[in-house]
C-alpha cells in the first residue's frame, strides 16, 4: 500500500481530479472492479485516504455504492472500467433510477486517438446509460472533469434523486490538469418551499376531512421533518411507509399501519377506498399504490413533491404541491387538531393489526413456514440492524413482517424488480455502517446472483449475513405457475449446500431449522464479525402479495 501522500505530493491527473472532488463531496468509499484505464484513479484513492473497495463484480459494485446511499443519505460512487464494465452497471442504473436514489458512476472510455478505430473493449454506452440515470455526459478535457461533476451533482439531486453517469477516456483520466482544482464542495440545489397559496389550500383541505390518511413516501428519506410524529399524533393519523421512507417513524409507533404497498396490505387498499382525503407526501400512485386506481371516489387528494413531473401522474389530485413534503409536514403539525373521525382512524391500525396476526403458520416436515423464520431472525436482531430485501416470493413475505425502527434501516430493491441487488446491498451497508448487523432476506434463488460478495466484504474485515430461506424452488414463479396451470416449467431448485459457500468465501456457515437454531445462528455470526450465511428450509407459501397481483 503506498504512503498516502496527499492530492498536492502527486501529479494532480484527470483520476486525481475525480477522487479530489469526491473528497470534497463526503465520498469516501469507492466501489469498483479491476481495469487498467482506471488505474489513475486507482492510485490517486491511495494517496488522498479515499476507501477503494475492490467488488467481484460492477454490477454489485455499483449496487454497494447505491446501499451507501440508502444507508447514510449521502450520494455513493462506483467507478468502472470500459465496454463490458459500463454495460455490467446498466441493471444498478436502472435499480437506482427507479428508486429514486443518488449514486455517481464513472465509466472508462478508450483513448481519444483510438475514438472510432475500434479499440479493444471499447463501445458507445452513452445512449445506453442515458436511459437508465438522470444524466449522462462524456468529458474529454482533464480540466473540466471537477465541472462536470458539479453538473452531475446537481441534476442527481434536482427533484427526485437519481444515478447520473460521467463517461471518462483513458488518457483524459491520466493527462495532468493544467492548474490545480479549487477545493470547494458541490452546492445541493434549492427545494422549494410551500407557496402561502398551496397551504391555504391544503388547510382548507385537511381540516374538512372526517378521514384522512397519510402516506409517507421516499423523498421524506431525504428531506426529512422532526414533526412527523407530532403530526400524527396531534391528529390521530393512521399513516403507511413507501420503501425509503420505512424507518423515519419507528414502525412500533401505535399509528403505523403496514408498509405502503397495497399488494401485501389489505389494510391499506381498505383505507384508499374508504378515505375521504389522502396525503400522499414525496411520492406518485405508482405500482406499490396501484397507480391509484383503487382511491375511492369520495377521496379529496393532496399530494406534495418537489419534482413537478411526479404531480398528478397516473392519478389527477385535487391539490398537487410542488414543494418540499418536510415543509408540508410542519405545517400539518402546526394546525389545530382534526375533528377526525378516530374509530375509522383506529379501526386501520387494529385491522393491520389483525392482518398480520393471520398471516401466521406452523412448520411441518417440509421446513418453518416463511413467516415463522422472518420474525424468528427479526425477533433476534439487535435494534440497530440493518435489514435487506429485494423482490421475490421470500421477500414480498419480508416486506410484511418486518418493523423498521430508524431511517436508512431497510434496504428494498424491490421497485425495479430486480433480483441480484440483495447480497451487495448487504455488503455495501456494512461498509456505510460498520457498527450496525446487516441482515440479508433472500430465497435460494436470489442468492445465486452475487453470492461471491462474502468475499469482497471479508477481505475489508467487513460482515453482513444472508438468511437463505430456501425452499427448493423458484417461488415467486412456481406458485403463481401453480395456482394458474397446474404445473410448473423449470422452476425446481436443488437444495445445494450455501454454509459452505459461506465458509469457501472466508465467512461462517450455519444450518438453521426452527426458532431456536436460527436466534443461536444470528447470535453466533454477530459476534465472529464474519459474513456468514444461515440456511433455512422452508415451505413453498405463496406470499399475500404474489397472490394478490397473480
Amino acid at each position: 500500500m503506498p504512503t498516502k501522500e496527499g492530492a498536492d505530493a502527486q501529479t494532480m491527473d484527470g483520476g486525481a481530479a475525480i477522487v479530489a472532488w469526491f473528497k470534497e463531496a463526503g465520498i469516501r468509499n469507492v466501489f469498483s472492479v479491476s481495469g487498467g484505464p482506471i488505474n489513475s484513479v486507482y492510485r490517486a484513492c491511495a494517496h488522498q485516504g479515499v476507501r477503494l473497495v475492490h467488488a467481484r463484480h460492477e454490477a454489485a459494485a455499483c449496487f454497494m455504492a447505491e446501499a451507501q446511499s440508502r444507508v447514510t443519505g449521502r450520494p455513493g460512487a462506483a467507478v468502472v472500467t470500459l465496454g463490458p464494465g459500463v454495460t455490467n452497471a446498466v441493471t444498478p442504473g436502472l435499480v437506482a433510477m427507479l428508486a429514486g436514489t443518488p449514486v455517481i458512476i464513472v465509466g472508462a472510455q478508450a483513448a481519444t486517438r483510438s475514438a472510432e478505430r475500434g479499440a479493444g473493449m471499447a463501445y458507445d454506452v452513452l445512449p445506453i446509460m442515458k436511459n437508465v440515470t438522470k444524466w449522462a455526459a462524456r468529458c474529454t478535457d482533464p480540466d473540466r472533469l471537477q465541472e462536470y461533476l458539479d453538473i452531475a451533482w446537481r441534476k442527481m439531486w434536482a427533484g427526485r434523486p437519481g444515478p447520473v453517469f460521467i463517461e471518462v477516456p483513458t488518457d483524459i483520466l491520466s493527462a495532468p490538469l493544467k492548474g490545480r482544482p479549487a477545493s470547494v464542495a458541490p452546492a445541493n440545489p434549492g427545494i422549494p418551499g410551500l407557496a402561502s397559496a398551496d397551504a391555504d389550500a391544503a388547510r382548507a383541505l385537511v381540516a374538512a376531512a372526517a378521514r384522512p390518511l397519510l402516506i409517507l413516501g421516499d423523498e421524506l428519506f431525504w428531506s426529512r421533518s422532526g414533526k412527523i410524529v407530532e403530526a400524527v399524533e396531534k391528529h390521530g393519523l393512521a399513516f403507511a411507509t413507501m420503501r425509503l421512507a420505512r424507518g423515519i417513524v419507528d414502525e412500533r409507533h401505535e399509528r403505523w399501519m403496514g408498509p405502503a404497498y397495497a399488494p401485501c396490505n389489505a389494510t391499506l387498499r381498505r383505507a384508499m377506498k374508504e378515505a375521504d382525503c389522502i396525503l400522499l407526501l414525496g411520492h406518485h400512485f405508482e405500482f406499490d399504490l396501484e397507480f391509484g386506481d383503487s382511491v375511492g371516489s369520495q377521496a379529496r387528494i393532496i399530494q406534495v413533491c418537489s419534482d413537478q413531473e411526479l404531480l398528478h401522474r397516473n392519478r389527477r389530485v385535487e391539490l398537487g404541491i410542488a414543494s418540499s413534503p418536510a415543509a408540508f409536514i410542519e405545517l400539518l403539525a402546526g394546525m389545530p387538531a382534526l375533528q377526525a373521525d378516530r374509530a375509522w382512524c383506529d379501526g386501520l391500525v387494529s385491522a393491520w393489526s389483525e392482518e398480520r396476526k393471520a398471516q401466521l403458520g406452523d412448520g411441518d416436515a417440509n421446513g418453518m413456514h416463511p413467516v415463522a423464520a422472518i420474525d424468528a431472525v427479526s425477533s433476534a436482531a439487535p435494534e440497530n440492524a440493518i435489514f435487506v430485501t429485494s423482490h421475490g416470493n421470500i421477500d414480498f413475505w419480508a416486506d410484511a413482517r418486518l418493523r423498521v425502527f430508524a431511517p436508512g434501516r431497510y434496504l428494498r430493491a424491490g421497485q425495479s424488480g430486480a433480483l441480484g441487488a440483495e447480497l451487495p446491498y448487504g455488503a455495501g451497508a456494512s461498509f456505510a455502517d460498520p457498527e450496525a448487523p446487516v441482515i440479508v432476506f433472500v430465497g435460494d434463488g436470489g442468492v445465486g446472483f452475487h453470492v461471491s460478495e462474502l468475499d469482497t466484504a471479508e477481505r475489508y474485515g467487513r460482515a453482513f449475513i444472508v438468511v437463505v430461506l430456501d425452499d427448493e424452488s423458484w417461488g415467486a414463479i412456481a406458485l403463481p405457475q401453480q395456482q394458474s396451470f397446474g404445473e410448473t416449467y423449470e422452476m425446481k431448485l436443488p437444495r445445494r449446500d450455501w454454509t459452505k459457500v459461506a465458509e469457501g468465501l472466508g465467512g461462517k456457515g450455519y444450518l438453521a431449522r426452527n426458532e431456536r437454531e436460527i436466534a443461536q445462528a444470528l447470535g453466533d455470526a454477530i459476534a465472529s464479525g464474519k459474513p456468514a450465511i444461515i440456511q433455512v428450509p422452508v415451505r413453498s407459501v405463496i406470499s399475500p402479495y404474489m397472490a394478490y397481483i397473480s
